[in-house]
């Protein structure tokens, strides 16, 4: 694309939005898109300072950052890279999102403020991954039944069980968990380069030595510090969890990072089995048997699992 159109495209841009055209030198970028920047007040403002600028993509697509992304673009832009899609909502409140080349900026609307989510678009989306789901036993039936207050206790007590058991950013074995609430119950993922004694960012066909064994730790704590927490105030409620490995992809989804593959369904329907323990795949229970660990009275479930003797 040449200077004069996309000079024309931006005026257009601005037509559409019926704001003046406020650059007339634009900047063109390695991949042939065009930058212009309106105004840049960093200068004398510091990096809270206003920006505004326009980006004319090759394809033709013209992309406005202004407010909180425009400051995130400018603080981030050789992470982020180029716009590639428009702003998203995230369905609630008034955040909101929008895709780069190289990351997602996420930003506040009504306090002007964002940040990058680099980790979304990194490379290395699909990697061998230990995946659990825990889910609350009981826990539906009871909550119709018992004040608001009650309920809340129930869930952050396992919520702070959750944390126990996968503390961080404390000196963990990992470089780094993913969490996610769903309701009454959780997702946790370790990808198989995120243990410590893994390489950074490559793929592995198979966790490293350890890493199921650790996992499989941090599970059965989460679930003995929250049935102790249920016993304790005596809350009708059990706790299940299921673990598998296995390839999950990696993607950004309604304004968060997310995992899916078959490993994770296969977490989520074992957890349907377990009362206040650990069921688990057979190839979960191949990768805790090649880190020598010896399981004692576990009982293979039709499922293609197994359920282990609570600890």
């Amino acid at each position: 694309m040449d200077r004069e159109t996309a000079i024309r495209l931006y005026e257009a841009a601005c037509a559409d939005t019926a704001a003046s055209p406020r650059c007339s030198s634009p900047t063109q970028l390695p991949d042939g898109s065009w930058l212009f920047v309106e105004l840049d007040a960093s200068g004398v403002g510091g990096p809270n300072a206003p920006y505004d600028a326009v980006v004319v993509r090759p394809n033709t697509e013209q992309f406005r950052l202004a407010g909180a992304l425009g400051k995130v673009f400018r603080a981030y832009k050789e992470d982020l890279g180029l716009p590639r899609s428009t702003e998203r909502f995230l369905g609630q409140g008034n955040a909101a999102y929008q895709s780069f080349d190289h990351g997602v900026a996420v930003w506040e609307r009504l306090e002007n403020r964002g940040f990058p989510i680099l980790e979304s678009l990194n490379p290395l989306r699909r990697q061998t991954c230990a995946v659990a789901f825990f889910d609350l036993r009981g826990f539906t039936d009871w909550s119709s039944k018992v004040p608001s207050a009650q309920v809340q206790r129930a869930v952050t007590a396992f919520e702070d069980s959750l944390h126990a058991g996968f503390p961080y950013p404390e000196p963990t074995h990992w470089k780094q968990v993913f969490l996610k609430g769903t309701g009454d119950g959780a997702m946790v993922v370790t990808q198989a380069d995120w243990f410590k004694q893994a390489p950074d960012n490559q793929y592995m066909a198979t966790l490293a030595p350890g890493h199921s064994v650790e996992f499989l730790s941090a599970c059965e704590k989460t679930v003995d510090l929250s049935r102790g927490c249920f016993e304790a105030v005596g809350f009708p409620l059990a706790i299940g969890c299921g673990i598998a490995v296995g390839e999950l992809d990696r993607l950004f989804l309604f304004g968060r990072l997310d995992y899916i593959g078959p490993a994770a369904n296969e977490a989520a329907k074992l957890q349907q089995h377990a009362w206040n323990e650990v069921c688990v795949t057979n190839s979960f229970r191949d990768a805790l048997s090649a880190d020598g660990k010896k399981l004692a009275g576990e009982r293979r479930l039709a499922t293609k699992g197994w359920r282990l003797a609570p600890r």
